[in-house]
């Protein structure tokens, strides 16, 4: 590992040799429920844990311009100087994640429009395009493909997560199956007092009528569940009896088959909605709670968890104009630059 470039990630990352020493990395796959961790943790537990929320090495270029370093080197990195480090990371079922995923960029990526231009859009032709790209969408699972970790033989579907110890870090699998069960099983492996919001649902966004609509639809090409009953993710992470009921489920909603996209097609297709793609498919201020220390966002956060409804924004510069007199607001403006 190279030191100089890990110290300098870190202080991007704003871990500094004076900061808490837990760290928890919510590293996983986008549109599986993370976002509802990262804002939880922030809630109940940001006076004891630094949280950080990744998906890809892009995504932590593009926020924290780290470069040259990857994911896994700044969570080995910070185990080895000393820090208590979780991964935290969560499974999907397939076809929900590939919809999800699907919609996530609906507008800026697979019809170069705005959002909210998309629900006058005919239903076929949405689900026409999802079908030819479906088996390329989200297929990987980062515990499995970028840990670098010794797998269970098991999955233990019984408590609804499995715990790695590797290199005296704690990785941590979770279902999103599980979901109302994620506040006590994360209360007892961080040994604090977590209970679960729920943020950043599709069905709150613009494209809800479109989104609604394609899942009232939508019926699986049975080519395309032939596929998915292979997926080695869904027969680790599901029981022989879970993984046949989600079978069943979509058996029972099922299309004649669809020719979709080979490996060449969809790469011309991603290349193409890469050159046409009008805005950034990494957000800012993404989250209720940005994680903000300061005694203003503390403030809020106090009164916000009791009550939490999704809808209350916990960001620094808003805290500062609600709880500072622009008077005073503006004199610390005028000192900082």
């Amino acid at each position: 590992m190279n030191c100089i470039k890990l110290e300098d990630a870190n202080n991007k990352l704003g871990i500094k040799p004076n900061t808490i020493k837990n760290l928890i990395f919510v590293y996983s796959m986008p549109k599986v429920g993370s976002t509802s961790i990262i804002t939880s943790l922030r809630l109940f537990a940001i006076n004891k844990f630094m949280i950080f929320h990744l998906h890809s090495e892009i995504m932590l270029e593009v926020l924290s311009n780290i470069t040259d370093v990857s994911i896994n080197d700044i969570i080995l990195y910070n185990k080895s100087i000393g820090h208590t480090v979780y991964v935290i990371d969560v499974y999907r079922t397939p076809i929900e994640l590939k919809i999800s995923n699907f919609f996530e960029n609906i507008g800026a990526f697979h019809f170069n429009n705005v959002d909210s231009s998309l629900n006058k859009y005919d239903i076929d032709l949405v689900i026409t395009r999802f079908n030819n790209i479906c088996l390329h969408i989200a297929t990987g699972d980062h515990f499995m493909d970028k840990y670098n970790i010794t797998l269970p033989d098991k999955f233990d579907h019984e408590k609804g997560y499995i715990m790695v110890i590797e290199n005296d870090i704690k990785y941590i699998k979770l279902r999103l199956k599980n979901s109302n069960e994620w506040g006590q099983i994360l209360s007892e492996l961080l040994n604090t007092d977590i209970k679960i919001v729920k943020e950043y649902e599709t069905n709150r966004k613009q494209i809800k009528e479109l989104y609604a609509l394609f899942k009232d639809k939508y019926k699986i090409p049975a080519n395309i569940l032939e596929e998915i009953k292979t997926c080695k993710y869904l027969n680790y992470y599901y029981s022989d009896d879970e993984r046949n009921e989600y079978i069943n489920k979509w058996s029972n909603n099922m299309s004649d088959s669809h020719a979709y996209y080979n490996v060449d097609e969809y790469n011309l297709y991603n290349k193409i909605s890469i050159e046409n793609r009008h805005t950034n498919e990494i957000q800012i201020h993404h989250y209720s709670d940005e994680g903000c220390r300061c005694k203003f966002c503390n403030i809020k956060r106090h009164n916000t968890k009791k009550n939490f409804n999704g809808k209350c924004k916990i960001i620094h510069e808003r805290m500062v104009k609600v709880y500072i007199p622009p008077t005073i607001s503006q004199k610390l403006k005028t000192l900082i630059m």
